[in-house]
C-alpha cells in the first residue's frame, strides 16, 4: 500500500467558458482548438487540465491537457475530427486516479479582486456519469479566502472523478488544494 500526498495550485481562475467554435484536428496534427469570448488574458496555462462538456460531437468532450492558450482560445491534443458546436470549458485541478482511493484534505479559494465573487466547485464522476455541486455560487468577499475543506473535514472521491472550479468573473480566483492518494 502506497500513500502519496499531493497539492494543486492555480491562479487567475475565471468563468466557466462557453465554446463558440470548435476547430477540429486534421489527421496529422491531432489537436483541437476551442474558441470562446475574449477573456482579456489567457484563462489557462500550458500543462493545466481542463474539462470540456456539452460539445455536440462526443469525442471533443472529456479531460484534456492544455497545449496552447490565448485570451480567446485553448488548444488540446485530440484526434477527433468533424464539425461541432457549443459546449463549456472548466478548470480541472484534480482528476482522481482510477486505481487509488483519493481524499481531499484541504481546499482554499482566494478572491484576488476588489469585487464580490461567486465560486463553484463541481464533482464529475466519469465512471457513474454523474455530476454534482460540492458548493455552488459560494460568496467570497473581496481580497479574502474561503476554506471550502479544512480542519477535520474531508472529501472522499471515487475513481476517475474530476474536480471542476470556476467563478463569475474573469481571472479572479486562486486555488490551493491538498489531497491524499492511497493505492
Amino acid at each position: 500500500m502506497t500513500t502519496v500526498f499531493k497539492n494543486a495550485l492555480a491562479s487567475n481562475i475565471g468563468i466557466k467558458l462557453v465554446v463558440t467554435a470548435v476547430t477540429p484536428s486534421n489527421p496529422t496534427s491531432g489537436s483541437v482548438t476551442f474558441t470562446f469570448s475574449d477573456q482579456g488574458t489567457a484563462p489557462f496555462i500550458n500543462g493545466q487540465t481542463i474539462f470540456v462538456s456539452g460539445v455536440s460531437v462526443s469525442g471533443y468532450n472529456g479531460t484534456f491537457t492544455v497545449t496552447a492558450c490565448t485570451s480567446t482560445s485553448v488548444t488540446v491534443t485530440n484526434s477527433t475530427t468533424g464539425a461541432a458546436t457549443s459546449g463549456t470549458i472548466s478548470l480541472c485541478p484534480l482528476t482522481t486516479n482510477s486505481s487509488a482511493r483519493t481524499t481531499v484534505i484541504g481546499l482554499s479559494l482566494t478572491n484576488t479582486t476588489s469585487n464580490v465573487l461567486l465560486a463553484s466547485v463541481q464533482l464529475n464522476d466519469t465512471v457513474a456519469g454523474t455530476t454534482a455541486y460540492y458548493v455552488n455560487n459560494i460568496v467570497i468577499p473581496p481580497n479574502t479566502s474561503a476554506r471550502v475543506i479544512n480542519g477535520g473535514e474531508r472529501l472522499v472521491l471515487g475513481p476517475s472523478t474530476n474536480v471542476l472550479i470556476w467563478t463569475n468573473q474573469v481571472s479572479s480566483l486562486d486555488l490551493v488544494m491538498s489531497w491524499v492518494e492511497i493505492s
